[in-house]
């Protein structure tokens, strides 16, 4: 995986992606956006998004990077 820009990143973001389903259910959607995939092109200029994992929420970064469970839990529910 030397070869696959942020590997690690992407690989320690699944974790987090399955305990957001667990814990919100269909409450909270979750979409992922490939920053090389012109569909997305206006959020992808709106909230910066480059090649790390980047968290939105109802139209407001919450995060950049892989933040841990907890820093997560909170943030959404501050959010929601």
């Amino acid at each position: 995986m030397k070869s696959f820009p942020q590997a690690a990143a992407r690989e320690a973001a699944g974790p987090l992606l399955v305990k957001l389903r667990e814990r919100y259910g269909d409450s909270v959607e979750v979409n992922i956006y490939d920053p090389r995939c012109c569909i997305w092109f206006f959020d992808l200029v709106r909230f910066n998004i480059r090649a790390e994992p980047t968290w939105v929420l109802d139209g407001k970064l919450l995060w950049r990077g892989i933040p841990s469970w907890d820093e997560l839990q909170e943030k959404i529910d501050g959010s929601l």
